[in-house]
């Protein structure tokens, strides 16, 4: 900023050698300064994102498809009745600007590059389920929260109770894309119209895309469609709707493998649908597969 200032009053003394402090040269000076400011403030909002989370208000709804639903998987139905605690959830997918923090403090490295590079504005991808909730416990720590996750034998134990960051079970994940208490019944998570809200493998040339380009949901969260899949909390099971608990369910106890949801940079139209469930194993990645984050509403 010193620079700066130094180069406004060069160029004012050039252009008035006589130039003294008077109030109009004050005025003018004090203009300059603020522009740069502002544009110094924009610059930096392009390199960090700011990092927000949204309160999603609990309640009931509707989760999976009806059996009479055309584009319906089988793993979809039943469409039954769920009810869900507040929580709060990430405006954006974690980027890799945030990853990048993640790994120079733990002292890890990066992934493998994919052909687009590690631009600080994409959604972080290439990542384990792991992976995915190591940074979650890390950035708890981070912000003086209870970290969520332990290990319990062979596997991770959630607290849910814990006032820390963890991912979203497939319930929360699937009732904030279709806008929690505010929805409107899109097919997609916040628009009929699919380009309006997500990048796809139909307009997105074969690369994800900074987050939040595209349009928001109705509860103000971007790229829930689209962009790149999420992982979500919970074990996967082909037939777990039909004997699912209703009340903030979790998932089954064990598994193979986890679910991930949302659609990609490279999914056909029916994998964007908030409905839709995908799984595969926690360790392995895939240039496609990110997170967001999600946080218990300490009642």
């Amino acid at each position: 900023m010193l620079f700066y200032l130094c180069l406004i009053l060069y160029l004012y003394q050039k252009n008035d050698p006589n130039l003294t402090f008077n109030l109009k040269n004050m005025k003018n000076i004090t203009i300059s300064l603020t522009a740069i400011l502002l544009i110094s403030i924009t610059l930096l909002s392009f390199t960090t994102l700011p990092f927000s989370m949204v309160k999603v208000e609990g309640g009931n709804f509707f989760m999976g498809s009806d059996d009479l639903d055309g584009t319906a998987e089988v793993d979809e139905q039943k469409k039954h009745e769920v009810t869900l605690n507040s929580f709060e959830i990430s405006k954006f997918e974690v980027t890799v600007w945030e990853w990048k923090q993640f790994v120079k403090a733990k002292k890890l490295k990066m992934p493998k590059a994919p052909k687009w590079g590690w631009k600080d504005k994409l959604p972080m991808n290439n990542i384990t389920w792991e992976e995915a909730i190591s940074y979650c416990n890390w950035l708890s720590k981070k912000e003086g929260l209870t970290p969520v996750y332990t290990m319990n034998g062979p596997f991770y134990a959630c607290n849910f109770a814990a006032n820390g960051y963890r991912l979203p079970t497939e319930a929360e994940w699937e009732y904030a894309a279709k806008g929690g208490k505010l929805t409107k019944g899109y097919k997609y998570s916040g628009s009929n119209t699919l380009d309006e809200i997500a990048w796809h493998k139909g307009n997105s040339n074969g690369t994800p895309h900074v987050v939040g380009s595209k349009l928001q949901n109705e509860l103000g969260l971007y790229d829930m469609t689209g962009n790149v899949w999420e992982w979500c909390w919970d074990w996967y099971n082909k037939d777990y709707y039909k004997i699912e608990n209703g009340k903030n369910p979790k998932g089954p106890e064990s598994g193979e493998k986890k679910c991930v949801r949302g659609g990609s940079w490279d999914s056909q139209p029916n994998y964007a649908r908030p409905a839709n469930r995908i799984s595969t194993a926690p360790e392995k990645t895939h240039e496609f597969y990110g997170f967001r984050l999600v946080k218990t509403v300490v009642q």
